[in-house]
């Protein structure tokens, strides 16, 4: 049986144990792969046809994608790389029915965040394949075309049912937690700056540098009592009975 292997150039150059290659595939702007040396050497080193957005002459194996013809038959949805090679994979399938099977290997998608926005449209390509007719084989341990049970049969469980109540309420006191954090936080920060800002003008006032709080000697004075002598006090009292 022959198989067309289809890859990436950047994981066809990375692996050893990728021993066989039909086609590869180059889905990045000339900016991309100009800036780097070392990727426009492999480029250019390619022996196997290489797909890529144009045709360059100075990468001997370059061949334009057939962009306008994917874009314009089917939905214009590709987040990445491999939904340029799912879509090729399709097409050809529509016109000539083959390749009968797809096989994908390495393609878990299960970390980085960066997949977390390539994978709904590999899923969604996947779904074109397998609905025309075509067989899918995915990796073990991957999260392509998974989910956490099947809807009805599996959340209406009674004990899945209070597992998901007990995770719902444990969420919400974590956000409650979170939240309350995030306001100590900003009252810790307003405190920091009100105390900054209390050391900045106690220094200047101890430095004599601000007059502002400085007493008015002059007139405390004023308002001092006034003190009386013996013979004085006397004699105002003798006054007074008169």
């Amino acid at each position: 049986m022959a198989y067309t292997v289809l890859a990436r150039k950047y994981r066809s150059q990375t692996f050893d144990d990728v021993k066989r290659l039909d086609v590869v595939f180059e889905m990045h702007t000339a900016e991309y792969f100009e800036r780097d040396p070392n990727v426009k050497k492999r480029l250019v080193d390619t022996k196997e046809p290489l797909y890529m957005l144009d045709r360059h002459d100075d990468i001997p194996t370059s061949m334009k994608y057939p962009m306008d013809i994917i874009t314009g038959l089917y939905r214009q949805y590709h987040t990445s790389s491999l939904t340029y090679l799912l879509a090729l994979a399709y097409h050809s399938y529509c016109t000539t029915g083959k390749p009968g099977r797809v096989e994908l290997y390495g393609i878990h998608m299960a970390a980085r965040e960066e997949y977390q926005d390539q994978r709904p449209a590999v899923e969604y390509w996947i779904g074109l394949m397998e609905g025309a007719g075509m067989t899918v084989e995915l990796p073990d341990g991957g999260v392509l075309l998974t989910g956490n049970g099947l809807y009805g049969l599996e959340r209406y469980n009674p004990i899945c049912w209070d597992m998901r109540q007990r995770m719902s309420a444990l969420q919400m006191g974590l956000n409650d937690a979170v939240t309350a954090i995030k306001q100590k936080e900003l009252q810790q920060a307003r405190n920091w700056g009100a105390i900054k800002e209390l050391d900045h003008w106690l220094l200047k006032v101890q430095r004599g540098e601000y007059s502002g709080f400085k007493r008015d000697v002059q007139e405390e004075s004023t308002e001092a009592a006034v003190i009386e002598s013996p013979e004085e006090q006397a004699a105002r009292e003798k006054e007074g009975a008169l």
